[in-house]
């Protein structure tokens, strides 16, 4: 999986463990398994080719898990753990993680459009090219997270906490984002086109752009930029 990077000054920011799939008991259908051991803690699971729709599965504790081809779409997560699991060519859309703690989490090739994140956790993540249109983030702390080719088209950041927060080719394109501190985030080489700030305009205060996003930017200041 991916490697660990070091940045001076940051934490290691590593993802999830590498797990061996031979240690891995194999589930396909969740929702019975749940039910035959009754049990909210879920560990050394891989969750291969499963299918839920608006299941509640609120309340769990899932560690060293591989979800892998999976759908859990418009599933209740709230109040549960993820702690050192991966995320493979899955589709999460529309799900509640409200409240909800993700620690040492790499996600490949996934979506998880239009899920909500209120008073959530998220810690030690790395997303590779995966899709998290219109989510929604509140008063949520996000730090150290690794973002590469990936896209949050529509997504609002409301008076959430982001440190060590690394995008690479992001697409954060007609995006809300208030009462969040950009400072330091590198964002030269992602896509911030009509991105919405609070009228004092105090979240990009220290935020780093390029020449091109300088000038959109400055539109939100009421300056006129010409050659």
């Amino acid at each position: 999986m991916n490697s660990a990077k070091k940045r001076k000054n940051n934490r290691t920011i590593s993802g999830a463990n590498n797990l061996e799939t031979k240690e891995l008991e194999i589930v396909n259908d969740f929702e019975s398994y749940r039910y035959q051991y009754n049990d909210d803690y879920i560990e050394l699971l891989l969750l291969s080719n499963c299918k839920h729709i608006g299941f509640d599965f609120s309340d769990f504790n899932f560690e060293l898990c591989i979800f892998k081809d999976s759908k859990f779409s418009s599933c209740n997560f709230e109040n549960s753990t993820f702690l050192n699991c991966f995320f493979i060519d899955c589709d999460f859309s529309n799900c509640k993680f409200d409240k909800t703690f993700f620690e040492k989490i790499s996600i490949n090739n996934s979506k998880f459009s239009g899920s909500s994140y209120l008073s959530s956790k998220l810690s030690n993540i790395i997303i590779l090219e995966s899709v998290f249109n219109y989510t929604t983030y509140f008063e949520s702390k996000i730090e150290d997270v690794d973002i590469k080719d990936t896209s949050f088209l529509e997504s609002s950041f409301d008076d959430c906490k982001l440190k060590n927060f690394n995008v690479d080719k992001v697409d954060f394109s007609n995006s809300e984002i208030f009462k969040t501190s950009l400072k330091n985030i590198d964002f030269r080489t992602s896509i911030i086109d009509n991105v919405r700030f609070s009228k004092d305009l105090y979240e990009i205060k220290g935020m780093i752009v390029d020449t091109f996003q300088a000038a959109s930017l400055a539109r939100n200041l009421g300056l006129v930029v010409k050659d």
